[in-house]
C-alpha cells in the first residue's frame, strides 16, 4: 500500500499546504482519504485523474474535507468514457449530502457526459455509511469508528469517523477530526497498525501523549496540521513531546509518501 498526502493543512489552505486529502494505491486501484480542496488538481500533478478512482471516503463533512468533492463528480463522468472499466464510489457519514450533491451534479449537467457515451450503469455513485465495516471490494476493506468530533452538530445528522484501511495483509487507521480532550481517538482500533495518521488541530499536544504512550503501531504520522503545527519550529516542538514514544513519529507535508 502506498500512501501519498495530497493536502495537510487544517480548516484552511496555507502557502504550503492544501486541505486535507490523502491518496492510497494499492494493486493498481486508487483511492482517496477525504478530498478537501485541492485535491483534484493534486491529482492531475501526481498524473492521475478523479475517473482513475475506485473510491472516495469522507471522515466529516466539513468543508475542508469536501470541498473537491464537486468537481471530482464532474471529471470522473467527463473522462468515465478513458477508463470503461472503472466506476468511482463517494462514501458519505451523512446521508443528506447526497441530495444536494445530486442536485448541484444535475444543475451542471454533469451525468450528461456518462449517459451520452452510453455508460449511465456505471456513473459516478454517491452512497451513505454508518458504524462498522463498508467497504470491501477485494483490494481494500474499510471499517469506519465513530468519532466525537460533530457531536455539536448531532442535532442536524452531524457524524465523524476515524477510518481503518486494510490490504494485502497491511493495516492504517486515519483519524479523521477529534475532540478537544482527545478521549475519542479510537486506541483499540489503532492497535497494532502499520502505520497511524493523527490529526494534529483540534486538541493541545499535551492531551494526547498518555493515550500515544498506550499505542502500539509502526509509526505514528501527523496530518491535518494547525498552523503552529507547520512551522519549523513547532514540528520541533512535537518531536521533542513524542521522543520518548517506543515508535517513530513524523509530519506528513503535501507529498509525504510512505509505503507498507
Amino acid at each position: 500500500m502506498k500512501i501519498t498526502t495530497l493536502g495537510t493543512s487544517h480548516g484552511d489552505p496555507t502557502p504550503g499546504h492544501f486541505c486535507t486529502s490523502v491518496l492510497l494505491e494499492q494493486g493498481g486501484r486508487y483511492y482517496l482519504v477525504d478530498a478537501g480542496e485541492g485535491a483534484n488538481p493534486r491529482l492531475v500533478q501526481h498524473g492521475l485523474c478523479a475517473a482513475m478512482l475506485s473510491a472516495v471516503w469522507i471522515t466529516h463533512v466539513h468543508v475542508d474535507h469536501v470541498g473537491s468533492v464537486p468537481i471530482l463528480c464532474e471529471q470522473a463522468e467527463k473522462y468515465r468514457k478513458n477508463y470503461p472499466d472503472l466506476s468511482l464510489r463517494i462514501y458519505f457519514p451523512e446521508e443528506q449530502m447526497i441530495a444536494g450533491l445530486e442536485a448541484w451534479r444535475r444543475s451542471i449537467h454533469s451525468g450528461r457526459f456518462v449517459m451520452r457515451a452510453g455508460n449511465a450503469d456505471i456513473a459516478t455513485k454517491l452512497l451513505a455509511f454508518k458504524e462498522g465495516a463498508f467497504y470491501n471490494d477485494g483490494t481494500v476493506a474499510v471499517t469506519a469508528i465513530p468519532t466525537g468530533h460533530m457531536e455539536y452538530l448531532k442535532e442536524f445528522g452531524g457524524q465523524s469517523y476515524a477510518l481503518k484501511i486494510e490490504a494485502d495483509g497491511k493495516k492504517v487507521l486515519f483519524t479523521g477530526d477529534l475532540k478537544r480532550s482527545f478521549e475519542d481517538f479510537p486506541l483499540e482500533a489503532a492497535q497494532n497498525c502499520d502505520a497511524v495518521f493523527c490529526e494534529l488541530t483540534h486538541y493541545p499536544l499535551e492531551n494526547a501523549i498518555p493515550t500515544f504512550e498506550k499505542l502500539r503501531t509502526g509509526c505514528l504520522v501527523f496530518y491535518h496540521l494547525g498552523g503552529l503545527w507547520q512551522s519549523e519550529e513547532g514540528m520541533k516542538k512535537a518531536l521533542d513531546m513524542c521522543a520518548h514514544l517506543p515508535y517513530p513519529v513524523e509530519f506528513s507535508y503535501d507529498d509525504y509518501e510512505l509505503e507498507l
